[in-house]
């Protein structure tokens, strides 16, 4: 539903667009006739045609613009409609709260086939995992109480808690080389219900760690898995520390 709620504003705008240039594009006919290897052009005006000279080639170009966008609006408009009447009629709360009415005794005998966006997040948040073997020594604590790394992931970890984000530290995640790697986090999108891998790499003034980190990006392509996609990264330096506003922005833009 996203996915199309996003192609009906792609379409609105558009058939806008469309629309207002072909009421601003020149109105005269355009012809055309073949000589030789070339076409040549002309505007046709009350059954009289003028030839239009290669400098004026650019009035050819937007009236066959025009005409094409005319075939065009037709069925960018009806495909518009029946998206609008799908989302209208497409609704899954019943089919949801054919679980969510049961009583807690049902529930715990029935694997639903439709939960609400509530349920999936509390089922999602309650996997259980293995953990990293080298676990972090407890020196930073998020709100939590969970052990983490370093201060940025402290600020990740509590705006991600604040904000009501789901999320797992370090999750494990095999990679198409059978090796198993342990993203900093593990984040879900409570509305759509996509998940997130976040990297934040904190120090990008070193090399030997730039060059890890590239690598770790390449295997990550291999999975499907790539920035701006599914994949969140956050950079500091020892200069240029991580902005607690950016990591606001980034978990509106993609969590929220």
């Amino acid at each position: 539903m996203e996915q199309l709620k996003q192609k009906q504003t792609e379409f609105l705008n558009l058939a806008k667009r469309l629309q207002d240039y072909i009421k601003t594009a020149p109105k005269e006919k355009l012809r055309s006739r073949k000589k030789g290897s070339h076409y040549q052009y002309y505007l046709e005006k009350n059954k009289k045609r003028t030839y239009i000279a290669k400098k004026n080639i650019e009035t050819a170009r937007k009236i066959a613009q025009r005409d094409y966008y005319q075939k065009l609006l037709p069925g960018l408009l009806k495909n518009l409609k029946a998206m609008q009447h799908f989302s209208k009629e497409y609704n899954t709360t019943s089919l949801e709260q054919s679980y969510t009415n049961l009583s807690a005794a049902r529930k715990q005998l029935v694997e639903p086939i439709f939960i609400d966006n509530v349920t999936y997040a509390s089922q999602w948040q309650a996997k259980n995992y293995e953990r990293k073997k080298d676990a972090p020594d407890g020196s930073f604590l998020t709100l939590k109480n969970e052990a983490v790394r370093s201060k940025s992931e402290i600020i990740i970890a509590n705006l991600l808690h604040n904000k009501k984000v789901p999320y797992h530290y370090e999750y494990p995640l095999k990679l198409s080389n059978g090796v198993t790697i342990h993203p900093d986090f593990f984040c879900l999108n409570k509305r759509t219900r996509q998940e997130f891998y976040w990297e934040h790499c904190g120090k990008m003034d070193d090399l030997e760690y730039t060059v890890s980190l590239t690598q770790r990006l390449s295997e990550y392509s291999k999975c499907g898995i790539f920035p701006g996609k599914n994949l969140i990264i956050t950079m500091e330096t020892g200069k240029i520390p991580l902005e607690t506003k950016n990591v606001e922005r980034i978990i509106e833009t993609f969590l929220k």
